[in-house]
């Protein structure tokens, strides 16, 4: 995350959480997620999931005529029937890049991909619907244009026909990029835990580990008189 232009009166604080990339940017080492529940904490980490997903493998796992599986957030009138907008800002080769999409059920409405090699941000390549307008930079792909499909990222099709930019990209999304929980481990693991607190169904979850463990010394007995 990127580090707002500000200093502390306190420099340790600067000098423990804030690290230069260079002169013109510096980022925060570590950033926390607050909100109470069900205010879209972990829908955030979904979200990052499936833009990774989706990166590595719309070109390869999909048919032209399969939808995108894409979950919408299904409480704003105002998101309704639009697409949906995916965008991340990372480093590459010591340069920002900005790669996003937006997509529906049926296809990739708009991506685009940006760098800035010095102060100004510059075009590597900007789709809009069909239309994919290509710069210099992104070499090796004259013909991918016409085997991207309609419901698959363009970056990931350059990068199965080994552009090297695309290549690059792809590797840093897989790489680089790492989603390490299991949302739904977590959430089960705080329910069992509530549900401990209560004294009603702590008796019942405590009944069923019983249960198990009785099952599993019989069927351990069995198999030792077999």
């Amino acid at each position: 995350m990127v580090a707002a232009k500000l200093s502390s009166k306190d420099k340790s604080l600067d000098e423990n959480n804030i690290f230069a990339v260079d002169r013109h940017l510096s980022l925060l080492k570590s950033a926390a997620i607050y909100g109470a529940n069900a205010s879209g904490k972990s829908n955030l980490v979904k979200a990052i999931r499936f833009m990774q997903w989706f990166i590595l493998n719309s070109s390869k796992e999909t048919q032209a005529t399969e939808m995108i599986h894409l979950e919408r957030f299904k409480l704003s009138a105002e998101t309704e029937g639009k697409p949906s907008s995916f965008e991340i800002v990372f480093l590459m080769d010591e340069k920002v890049h900005r790669y996003g999409f937006e997509i529906t059920e049926k296809e990739v409405v708009s991506e685009w991909l940006f760098y800035t090699p010095t102060t100004k941000e510059m075009k590597i390549f900007e789709r809009k619907g069909k239309n994919i307008s290509v710069a210099r930079i992104f070499k090796g792909s004259r013909g991918v244009i016409a085997r991207t499909r309609e419901n698959a990222l363009f970056l990931s099709v350059a990068a199965q026909f080994n552009v090297e930019i695309a290549d690059k990209v792809l590797a840093w999304f897989s790489e680089n990029l790492k989603i390490d929980i299991d949302i739904d481990k977590i959430w089960g693991r705080q329910f069992t835990i509530k549900s401990l607190e209560h004294p009603k169904y702590r008796n019942k979850i405590l009944q069923l580990l019983k249960g198990t463990s009785k099952n599993q010394s019989e069927t351990k007995n069995e198999n030792k008189k077999r």
